[in-house]
């Protein structure tokens, strides 16, 4: 019993620390579109590609996808970066069109579920702390899209 409770402790101590809600707001810095590691695609991904970027499936496969275990991805610059990321005007080219990866970034599981690993990328990302607040119920949305 006495394990279980310190248990219990330790999760809400680690991963209640967003029961409050976060800010944040994108503020187009690139930090996260500019590191070594991949942009999974998922099928629903690719239809609001077709849809709304004005590539084709056939033109995106060809020139931006790639695959890496089994799973569709983005390929990148050669850099590290991703291949939508544009360094001149600081944004997505994609912006309307970028896949669930994006679109839930800083949510993810791999960030929220430890506060450590959550004050480490705030490091990096300026725009986490800053502008709209998000709910705990919008965060646990966000974070179970992946």
């Amino acid at each position: 019993m006495k394990s279980l409770i310190l248990k219990e402790i330790w999760i809400r101590r680690e991963m209640g620390f967003y029961d409050g809600g976060i800010r944040f707001e994108c503020k187009k810095c690139g930090n996260c579109c500019n590191v070594q590691g991949y942009v999974f695609i998922f099928p629903q991904d690719l239809d609001r590609l077709v849809e709304k970027s004005g590539f084709t499936l056939d033109e995106l496969q060809r020139t931006y996808l790639s695959s890496v275990d089994g799973y569709t991805v983005f390929r990148d610059r050669g850099d590290g970066a991703c291949i939508f990321w544009d360094p001149i005007v600081k944004g997505c080219k994609i912006y309307e069109a970028r896949p669930t990866q994006c679109r839930t970034y800083p949510f993810w599981k791999t960030l929220l579920y430890k506060k450590a690993k959550w004050d480490e990328e705030t490091k990096t990302c300026p725009g986490i702390g800053s502008g709209r607040l998000y709910t705990f119920d919008e965060i646990e949305e966000l974070k179970n899209k992946l």
